[in-house]
């Protein structure tokens, strides 16, 4: 009998602790938090508000470092890496979706969504307008291409902060509670199952994305459970 390697996961934190101060009264946590998620599928973490997700999200992204624990992503340890070494590393591979699109009003569809591969750099010109055209035909942002941002409907809005999200290739989408949720979970569903898209997403417990996930994972006062 042959036995096959089992394939790692794409993303595993280990016994993440983490405090940090709301910009409202009180603080946020992520007591011990352990979960491993796989290459293509799509994960909701839910919970009401305040329960610690959007912390976790923050630190799964490498965009804030856990007081204790380990984030390993694609077979490394992140947490052990210097800083302009995580930096890289998200900007590789990890694409964000935030409350807030945080676009450029004053610039058109095409120049926002093309930032990220323009400063991720190591492609060509001929590479980067390829990767554009094909976020925004997955999109299906064709025709508003060359519109300015400001003057799209907040809806189309999000679905062009979608498509920047994901013009890096990335193999990992963080989704803090999003706009449009309504619009964005079912080009997340697809990025899953058609592009091998690993998703996981900052859910509210009757929400479309964790209708719509592989697996939904609770988190309650910082405790992750159901891992």
């Amino acid at each position: 009998m042959r036995c096959r390697a089992m394939k790692a996961p794409l993303l595993h934190c280990r016994e993440l602790h983490c405090v940090r101060p709301l910009w409202r009264e009180g603080d946020s946590y992520v007591r011990g938090a352990n979960a491993v998620f796989d290459s293509g599928h799509f994960y909701a973490i839910s919970g009401s508000e305040g329960c610690g997700k959007n912390l976790l999200l923050h630190v799964l992204g490498l965009l804030e470092q856990p007081d204790t624990g380990e984030v390993w992503l694609s077979g490394t340890n992140t947490t052990e890496l210097p800083a302009p070494a995580r930096d890289a590393l998200r900007l590789r591979h990890i694409g964000f979706l935030f409350p807030a699109c945080a676009l450029l009003p004053s610039l058109s569809v095409l120049e926002n969504i093309a930032f990220p591969v323009l400063k991720a750099g190591g492609t060509t010109e001929a590479e980067q307008a390829e990767r554009t055209l094909s976020a925004l035909r997955f999109c299906h942002l064709e025709e508003e291409a060359e519109q300015r941002v400001g003057d799209l409907a907040p809806e189309s809005q999000a679905v062009a902060a979608f498509a920047r999200a994901i013009i890096h290739r990335p193999q990992l989408l963080l989704a803090e509670s999003p706009a449009a949720e309504e619009l964005l979970v079912p080009l997340a569903r697809r990025a899953v199952d058609e592009l091998g898209l690993t998703v996981v997403w900052g859910a509210r417990p009757d929400g479309p994305a964790s209708r719509a996930a592989d697996r939904t994972l609770q988190m309650t006062g910082g405790r992750l459970e159901g891992a």
